[in-house]
């Protein structure tokens, strides 16, 4: 098989010829090519399928699925960067382009005053970071955010979409992003902690933003989910029990992860939530909502529930993650053997090993050897056969 089918295989629940080994290494590369760190045998690398191409994997690419455009009809958005990059280089960055230097701020003019953001790029940890959210002031900024996002529609870029079919070709499949649910939403507005404030407070105002970013929010899937070759389409949020707590769950997210399960199943299609974080506790609602996938899950101690009890959910549960930093980051001369053996007990926890995709939990830290990911396919190519 060919990495497409044996992904395809997965997902419809069907054997395939061994589990697929699906790495998410975009971080991991694009820190070790702009640190100058990437081992010689990939130096020459100029992409992360590149790499993973190379090395045999299975290539499950939503890097390679960003494909939406956000544009605003009538707001005004301006954008500075401050600072400069040592060497001249710039970073390839998730979340955030840093062309004109590490701090990048972001301005929104609306009728009803500016919106105001900044990330900076830290080159230390290799990774954006927001310094300044949107909505800093429930009361002063309400219509404001209100107003900015009735403003906008997410629009397809056809170009983004044939280059990352392209790309990834016969040796994978892509994720499509679709928007986060409106929980997360208000995370990437106000922060988490500011967001959960103002839903405490202001219950009724954040169920009437909840109700703009749902509508939007099919309204992009009815765009996209009959696109031809496009099987995965994935919520992008970072699911964690602590500010995903069951009652909000319930409230911001069932409702519309259900609505959209229920229209990319009909198209025979699939839809994943990215979920990295403690689960247990949402568990059952998982299977409410009707999700194909909770993927990048990620085994104690970062999260807080086994592959084989998320297994043990539903047999109809795609399930996806496994490889976690604690695993990946493993150095000295034993390093290869450890991760043998992990891979080992972890797949044979999965009982038949059907609807399971050997992945990174989240991504794949850029601290780890590269041998250590030769070390991870060897040992699924290993244990992974059905």
């Amino acid at each position: 098989m060919n990495g497409k089918q044996r992904i395809l295989a997965t997902l419809a629940g069907e054997k395939p010829d061994r589990v697929p080994f699906v790495p998410n290494i975009w971080q991991w590369f694009y820190v070790n090519q702009y640190n100058d760190t990437l081992p010689d045998v990939i130096s020459d690398a100029q992409s992360p399928v590149e790499v993973l191409r190379g090395m045999g994997a299975d290539i499950f690419s939503k890097f390679d699925g960003e494909i939406a455009k956000s544009v605003c009809r009538a707001c005004q958005y301006t954008i500075e960067f401050e600072g400069a990059f040592r060497d001249s280089k710039t970073p390839n960055a998730d979340f955030a382009s840093f062309e004109g230097g590490p701090i990048r701020k972001e301005r929104i003019g609306t009728p009803y005053g500016p919106l105001t953001h900044t990330w900076e790029y830290r080159e230390d940890a290799g990774a954006p970071f927001e310094s300044e959210h949107w909505w800093k002031d429930f009361d002063s900024e309400y219509a404001a955010i209100r107003y900015w996002l009735e403003d906008t529609e997410t629009q397809c870029d056809s170009e983004a979409l044939q280059a990352g079919l392209s790309n990834v070709g016969e040796d994978g499949t892509i994720l499509l992003q679709l928007l986060p649910t409106p929980l997360k939403k208000f995370h990437w507005l106000a922060g988490q902690e500011q967001a959960t404030f103002f839903i405490m407070d202001h219950p009724e105002k954040m169920r009437e933003l909840a109700s703009i970013h749902e509508r939007q929010s099919l309204e992009w899937l009815e765009e996209v989910v009959d696109l031809d070759e496009v099987w995965v389409f994935e919520v992008p949020d970072n699911v964690d029990s602590m500010f995903y707590p069951p009652y909000w769950y319930e409230e911001f997210c069932l409702p519309i992860l259900k609505k959209e399960a229920e229209m990319v199943r009909a198209r025979g299609k699939y839809l994943f939530l990215h979920a990295c974080g403690h689960l247990k506790a949402l568990g059952p609602l998982f299977l409410e909502t009707g999700v194909a996938c909770v993927e990048g899950q990620a085994p104690p101690p970062l999260g807080d529930w086994h592959l084989h009890e998320a297994r043990a959910l539903s047999d109809r549960l795609i399930v996806c993650g496994g490889m976690a930093a604690p695993e990946q980051e493993l150095t000295g001369a034993d390093a290869t053997e450890r991760i043998d053996a992990y891979v080992r007990d972890l797949f044979a926890s999965m009982g038949d090993k059907r609807r399971f995709l050997f992945g990174s939990s989240c991504n794949t830290s850029p601290l780890t050897p590269y041998e250590n990911l030769l070390a991870f396919r060897d040992a699924a190519w290993r244990y992974g056969r059905l």
